[in-house]
């Protein structure tokens, strides 16, 4: 390969990726606020409902996460036939179980009681795809459970992820609204938020697309299977095939990724037949449509735009007065742009 088509492919995978780049940062982790565990001692859940509810509000102040609060983890459960599943956690593999049903990449579960006029909050940080607990933090309080109830979910959230202050919030957002007496709290919870939409883990769908080497373009159809962050593509087109394994960083959304990819193909022209193999790497990017279009149809499909480099190696067979035969391996760059709608 000459030195200015190796510059060439190296640029374009550089600008590709800083392009890529803020589409991929703006991209969030997804947290669950689990309902908080009262103890024997605070069997209150209303209590219970309304610190989860500012817990999860103060950490959507905090813009680290998409939050997932306890009513839409009730709902999302529901949807996905889990309902049995306790909604209060107070130990690992509990806040494990529900956070792989979610599809969440963070859970945070907690434990709140009192003895008297002691109260305390015990929250936990779990990371669900390393399966353990990342960071955890205890608010002790003496003094009235209105008193308690106004300062834990701030004073807990700054000790768990260990800042100073809690962002105010731009607009007002509708909250519980409590009245207190003595020995416990009323809650009057205003109607459930939008539930948000539960990820699914498996994705299939049709593309089609274009690509391209230095000697030509070609298009072609198929499908593609994406199983979490791994994804299988096989397309055909007029003279052979193409397929590919693919890593995306995210799994949903838009997202960069990269392929290693393999493509066979037999074509007859000016009198030779050609029999090719391919071997090569993408670098690339998924865009979402729905960056663009908002509709519901939008979500389902998406682009892929990459570059690369491959390794050919190919045959030609020649027929006229006398047999020819010819062979050669060289490097190319590579280039794709397919189109999905992924169920």
């Amino acid at each position: 390969m000459s030195r200015k088509k190796v510059i060439f492919i190296l640029t374009s995978i550089f600008f590709l990726l800083v392009l890529a780049m803020p589409g991929y940062c703006s991209e969030k982790p997804s947290c669950a606020v689990l309902l908080f565990h009262p103890d024997m001692s605070a069997s209150n859940i209303y209590e219970s409902q309304m610190l989860s509810n500012k817990y999860a509000e103060l950490i959507n102040r905090l813009d680290m996460f998409d939050v997932i609060d306890f009513n839409e983890v009730d709902q999302i459960l529901k949807t996905k036939n889990a309902g049995d599943l306790d909604r209060t956690c107070t130990d690992l593999g509990c806040a494990l179980k529900i956070g792989n049903k979610l599809n969440a990449d963070f859970v945070i579960y907690g434990i709140m009681g009192n003895v008297g006029d002691l109260f305390s909050l015990d929250t936990t940080l779990v990371n669900i795809a390393g399966g353990n607990e990342t960071q955890h933090a205890v608010f002790d309080f003496e003094g009235t459970q209105a008193e308690f109830a106004q300062s834990a979910p701030a004073e807990n959230l700054k000790s768990l992820f260990g800042i100073n202050e809690i962002p105010a919030a731009a607009v007002p957002t509708p909250a519980a609204v409590v009245a207190v007496t003595e020995p416990q709290a009323t809650v009057v919870v205003e109607p459930e938020p939008m539930i948000k939409e539960p990820s699914k883990k498996l994705h299939f769908g049709p593309r089609i697309g274009f690509g391209a080497t230095d000697d030509g373009g070609y298009f072609g159809g198929g499908f593609e299977v994406q199983y979490k962050k791994l994804s299988f593509q096989f397309l055909l087109q007029e003279d052979g095939f193409v397929s590919g394994f693919s890593y995306y960083l995210r799994p949903e959304g838009s997202s960069p990724f990269i392929s290693a990819i393999g493509s066979y193909y037999d074509t007859k022209r000016k009198g030779a037949t050609e029999i090719g193999r391919i071997y090569g790497i993408l670098l690339g990017y998924r865009l979402k449509f729905d960056k663009f279009i908002k509709k519901d149809f939008a979500k389902n499909i998406d682009t892929r735009i990459g570059l690369g480099v491959g390794y050919v190696n190919w045959d030609q067979t020649k027929v006229k007065q006398y047999f020819i035969k010819d062979g050669d391996e060289e490097f190319v760059p590579l280039f794709e742009f397919t189109v999905g709608y992924m169920f």
